[in-house]
């Protein structure tokens, strides 16, 4: 089996398409079936099915396949990066992982640096939940991702701090104070934010022995704040999370100081590519002041 044979099923895959896999492949979508059927037939399984309810997935032993592959390509871009290097040459390509604030907030800055300084690198940029960023890693669709810890499953480097903030209505009591403790937010509807919010706020809770009146579980932040301005109830999210707020929308600061840690994972540092090291030393070069 050879490197395009590889590359095909891994773009497929990313695709989710056989004509988009070989649009991305310059194929044509009868090349793609019939590649796919002489690998198929050379490894003795079906790797991939499609049906009218699902469409095109994976099977069982197609998605293992998908990772070994993924692996095979890591190892020769890893090749072909350390000939560039020999020939005095920067190339290589990374793949980012991001949840939708880092990708407004961060990612944009380290782009715009890293092909200033590194024009011959190749970027590709996937954007879902904290959630889906890691399984992506944990698949290896993705090189590197940004997250929030803990996670055990990958390896981490810390990028920044983000304060935690109370976000309400105007005209909402709890605006008059300075500074907010938990302890007035008890009987408060929350409006609480998936992928990396939930557990820290139950967490902060549960440290006074108290429980979240949670209203309404969201995935946006521009959701959350839409409901705070029809005074549906609060939010708790970060300073970094939020551009801009909405009309008679205002936050306030947790008492005492309270953040969230923003990471970068992959799934193994000893076996990074150079391109995803130099995401990651360009990242935390930019954002080295935030913590």
């Amino acid at each position: 089996m050879n490197r395009s044979q590889i590359q095909l099923i891994v773009q497929i895959s990313e695709t989710g398409s056989f004509t988009k896999a070989g649009e991305e492949l310059h194929m044509t979508q009868p090349a793609v079936s019939r590649a796919v059927a002489t690998i198929e037939a050379e490894l003795g399984t079906k790797l991939i099915m499609r049906n009218k309810k699902n469409g095109l997935f994976f099977t069982d032993v197609g998605e293992r396949v998908l990772i070994i592959f993924r692996n095979i390509l890591n190892d020769l871009q890893k090749v072909d990066e350390l000939i560039a290097a020999e020939q005095g040459l920067e190339i290589g390509k990374v793949h980012i992982g991001a949840y939708p604030t880092a990708c407004t907030r961060f990612i944009p800055k380290i782009i715009r640096t890293m092909e200033d300084l590194y024009p011959g690198l190749e970027i590709k940029i996937s954007e879902g939940s904290v959630d889906q960023v890691k399984d992506w890693l944990r698949s290896k669709t993705v090189d590197v991702g940004m997250i929030i810890p803990p996670e055990e499953d990958f390896d981490i480097v810390p990028l920044m701090k983000d304060q935690l903030i109370v976000v309400m209505h105007s005209s909402h009591p709890l605006y008059l104070k300075e500074r907010i403790d938990i302890s007035d937010l008890q009987d408060e509807d929350i409006i609480i934010g998936r992928g990396g919010y939930e557990l820290q706020i139950h967490s902060l809770f549960k440290d006074l022995n108290l429980k979240p009146k949670v209203r309404f579980v969201i995935d946006y932040i521009d959701t959350a704040l839409c409901m705070v301005q029809e005074g549906l109830g609060i939010t708790i999210t970060t300073k970094k999370n939020i551009l801009s707020l909405p009309k008679d929308v205002v936050f306030r600061e947790l008492k005492p100081n309270t953040y969230r840690d923003i990471g970068i994972a992959v799934p193994n540092m000893n076996d990074i590519s150079k391109a995803t090291e130099v995401f990651i030393q360009t990242a935390c070069s930019l954002f080295k002041n935030d913590n």
